[in-house]
């Protein structure tokens, strides 16, 4: 199957699987106007994309502005949300940074140093699912944790091949394993599977210790001098997925215990208002009294 084709496979199942959460959401809010007309709008921009896509996948500005689509819709749904009068908007955002990774893992497959990236992203869809409490959202983060910390072993055998740079070489390998330990133990962890306490807790230190070995070592490493791949390697390889790993440590461990999940503690919890149908009433007047 050509490349192509795949990208309008995904763009069928994505516009079918939205037109159900657009209604599914209708049903929730009870408007099922508003997100009708909001689902009609959908299709002819994915439609637009998808034919952009198809006929321009192999474009370097293409790929890199898509690449860029997934922090770029992430973050406009985040605003939306916090807004607080864009619910519609923030979910029609979401749904194209659903579409964006989708995309990205079809296009970049053979690419484990972007593929990691992009499942990064298919991560934060889960914890996002997982948020609104949605069916399939700890499927979805636990599928692509498991997947995160595959791409990481393979980035960690890869780390062998590369040449002229043993400091790259052994920071590569030794952390991209402490990294995959630790998204196996928050997998072992969330599965409630024996031994995830003791795995959390050997590989969390671990992965503090080697923070500060990095801070300490990289300056010292003629970072600066290194060539333009090797960089591309530290950053898509490590430093962007070790960040996002220090997020989630920060917030599920320093963060109060409060309504909002914890990854999302910037957004509001989700609540939703019931009303009683009930109509004032007047006691009757019997005998003199009220």
């Amino acid at each position: 199957m050509k490349l192509y084709q795949k990208i309008l496979g995904v763009s069928i199942i994505f516009l079918l699987a939205s037109i159900l959460v657009l209604g599914l959401l209708s049903i929730f809010y009870s408007d099922i106007t508003f997100f009708a007309i909001a689902g009609l709008g959908l299709v002819p921009l994915a439609v637009i994309i998808t034919l952009v896509f198809m006929f321009s996948y192999k474009n370097t500005i293409i790929r890199r502005f898509l690449l860029l689509s997934m922090p770029i819709l992430l973050i406009m749904s985040f605003i939306a949300e916090i807004i607080g009068n864009g619910q519609l908007v923030a979910y029609l955002f979401f749904l194209l940074f659903i579409y964006s990774v989708l995309v990205n893992l079809i296009i970049h497959f053979l690419r484990y140093d972007l593929n990691l990236i992009i499942v990064i992203f298919l991560l934060i869809i889960g914890l996002y699912l997982k948020r609104m409490h949605a069916p399939g959202g700890s499927l979805v983060m636990t599928f692509s944790m498991m997947l995160t910390a595959t791409f990481l072993i393979l980035i960690a055998i890869k780390a062998f091949k590369i040449k002229n740079n043993r400091y790259l070489s052994m920071v590569m390998f030794l952390c991209s394993i402490i990294l995959a330990l630790l998204f196996i133990a928050f997998v072992w962890k969330i599965q409630h599977f024996p031994g995830a306490g003791l795995l959390l807790a050997i590989s969390t230190p671990v992965f503090i210790i080697a923070t500060l070995i990095i801070l300490l070592t990289l300056p010292g490493s003629n970072f600066i001098e290194w060539t333009r791949e090797q960089k591309k390697i530290l950053t898509r390889g490590l430093l962007i997925p070790w960040l996002f790993m220090v997020y989630i440590l920060c917030t599920t461990t320093l963060i109060p215990p409060r309504d909002e999940f914890k990854p999302f503690f910037f957004l509001r919890s989700q609540e939703k208002e019931i009303f009683f149908d009930m109509e004032d009433y007047k006691i009757e007047n019997r005998n003199g009294l009220e």
